[in-house]
């Protein structure tokens, strides 16, 4: 989805064409325009469902609100009951604008599901940008003049609106320190993300972003096993809904496969089921995948993933979704996309969402131990609301870094402008300092990890550029509802993360699977995949950038989580194909 609105009335209308041309691979099935006196909006339709009864754009039965949406609402039929929608249009998304006339953007927290929405307001004259609750959708926006230009994509929004354009070096140093670009901020200044839960409006009176939910609001209160696989097993049917066929990834891990079960007992034929394998012994997940995968009776395909293709593979998927990258996994990600189309497959359901909502990664457990608490900082105060937290954050680390690999007049710009000025989680520090620290984190996990990287270029950019569509059952509102019930030392028992859906699926998932460690999804390193040509013009795009320091590319990556050079690379490589300049 793309388009233009000035409230003036002077609309290009050429952009949103040309935005257009760039997008085809999200929604090749249809195109769909809106055009008024101060609006033009182009969007390819990704058919999922109404594909013989629905259309775009919908309106609400006042004709005040006309949208155009991308993304699936779940819970449509109902929302359609409740508000008496056009029952001869099937595509459930006709109900956003319905949702607005009757309740305003706050309705939009009633949504159970995936979208990225303009709205338009015929009788204010106003626009509403707006995505849904954890940013599954992606959308972005730029003033120039009096003109707003959106699109689902960065670089068509970069390279089809006249520049030039500049690198954000906060979010850059956003990077370096946490290995995310946080809403609403991209590596482009001056070209913003619609953060998850908000809706932009755009009038003649300016810019104003209103936000309708946020994740966090825990209220702590019995929830039993039963309720928790309920709460997940509709969310699974709800996202097994379609007009095609919706298949699976199976990682080989609990969350996946919890899915993967749910769903193979909620169809009639036989589930497709894909998994990415790795010639490393270390990385590979081959054996839980396939030990799922005929518990399951699935129709299972194993997408191999070798030290070639990230080498062949690794720039290509950089420039195409213009994004920082810290590991070489979007390649596996890409290639596991590339095969679920070419299976004749539009749609996946995935686990993302679980670990963030019930505690899984390792760091809740040493929250829940109560030790290891972090130096009483100023700026960790700043970004966070509380100066005893840091998130994932090394403060000694993060000045190394800023003096390895930035260049000197991006650390120059950067004074005053540091990543922890500003908020990253929308919360106040009174409310802060009610969440418990395992609580906090959780919050910080889904606004700086889950909605802009795993949600964004790892799933988003990878999915849609084969014209597939991500499904995720772990952030449907029932599952979310019964995620912010269940009490802290439920989720981490013992040391043990998701403990709570564990023992809910004790019995069911296999043991070999419950027992599993963590394993997250990772590929091979830097060093394991480049070869004398290929780094020699990485570094050349190094220097070449303006925003890294020549020869960075030396730095020991050290005992990091990440691999920071790659985060240089990348950086380059997106620096070079959107053509900024610092």
């Amino acid at each position: 989805m793309c388009g233009t609105f000035a409230a003036d009335g002077a609309v290009d209308r050429g952009v949103a064409a040309a935005m257009h041309t760039r997008l085809v691979h999200r929604g090749p099935d249809e195109t769909y325009s809106l055009n008024t006196p101060s609006l033009a909006v182009k969007l390819g339709r990704l058919g999922m469902t109404g594909l013989a009864d629905g259309w775009q754009p919908a309106q609400d039965r006042g004709g005040r609100f006309v949208a155009m949406t991308n993304g699936e609402i779940y819970n449509a039929p109902e929302l359609k009951a409740r508000l008496g929608t056009d029952p001869a249009n099937g595509v459930d998304v006709a109900v956003i604008p319905d949702l607005v006339a009757a309740h305003g953007v706050a309705g939009l927290a009633q949504v159970d599901g995936q979208f990225a929405s303009v709205v338009f307001d015929r009788e204010e004259n106003a626009l509403y940008l707006a995505r849904d609750r954890f940013g599954v959708c992606p959308l972005y926006y730029t003033s120039v003049g009096s003109a707003v230009h959106f699109c689902s994509e960065l670089k068509p929004l970069v390279q089809c609106v006249g520049g030039p354009w500049r690198v954000d070096v906060t979010a850059v140093d956003q990077y370096f320190s946490l290995g995310n670009v946080v809403a609403p901020r991209t590596l482009v200044r001056d070209v913003f993300a619609v953060p998850p839960g908000c809706a932009v409006r755009i009038s003649a009176d300016g810019v104003e972003t209103v936000r309708y939910w946020r994740y966090g609001d825990f209220d702590e209160s019995p929830v039993s096993a039963d309720e928790l696989r309920s709460a997940l097993r509709e969310s699974v049917s709800a996202r097994l809904h379609a007009d095609v066929e919706i298949g699976a990834y199976l990682s080989g891990g609990f969350d996946s496969t919890a899915i993967v079960l749910e769903a193979a007992s909620l169809v009639d034929r036989p589930m497709r089921t894909f998994s990415v394998v790795f010639d490393d012994p270390s990385l590979d997940e081959g054996r839980f995948q396939r030990e799922v995968a005929a518990l399951a009776e699935t129709k299972h395909e194993q997408i191999r993933c070798g030290v070639p293709d990230i080498t062949a593979m690794f720039e290509k998927m950089v420039r195409h979704c213009c994004f920082p990258q810290r590991e070489t996994y979007n390649v596996a990600a890409m290639m596991l996309a590339d095969a679920v189309r070419s299976a004749g497959i539009k749609g996946v359901v995935s686990g993302e969402g679980a670990d963030e909502l019930f505690f899984g990664y390792d760091s809740y457990a040493f929250d829940s131990s109560g030790r290891g608490r972090r130096p009483a900082r100023d700026e960790n105060e700043q970004a966070w609301g509380r100066a005893d937290f840091g998130w994932e954050v090394n403060w000694d680390r993060v000045s190394a870094r800023r003096s390895s690999f930035l260049a000197p007049d991006v650390r120059e710009a950067l004074r005053g402008a540091e990543f922890w000025r500003s908020r990253l989680i929308p919360f106040t520090d009174a409310e802060v300092r009610a969440l418990s620290p395992m609580q906090l984190r959780s919050v910080a996990d889904v606004y700086v990890q889950l909605s802009g990287h795993l949600l964004g270029d790892h799933g988003d950019a990878m999915v849609m550029r084969n014209s597939v569509e991500g499904r995720y059952p772990f952030l449907g509102n029932s599952v979310v509802s019964a995620a912010l019930r269940v009490p802290d030392a439920e989720k981490v028992a013992d040391f043990e993360g998701k403990a709570c859906l564990k023992s809910a699926y004790r019995g069911i998932v296999p043991d070999s699977v419950l027992r599993r460690g963590k394993h997250g999804f990772t590929a091979y390193d830097l060093d394991s995949v480049v070869d004398r040509a290929t780094w020699a013009r990485w570094e050349e795009l190094v220097a070449a950038s303006g925003v890294l320091v020549p020869g960075c590319l030396t730095v020991e990556p050290g005992t990091d989580k990440f691999d920071f050079r790659l985060s240089a690379i990348s950086i380059a490589m997106v620096v070079d194909e959107l053509g900024l300049r610092v």
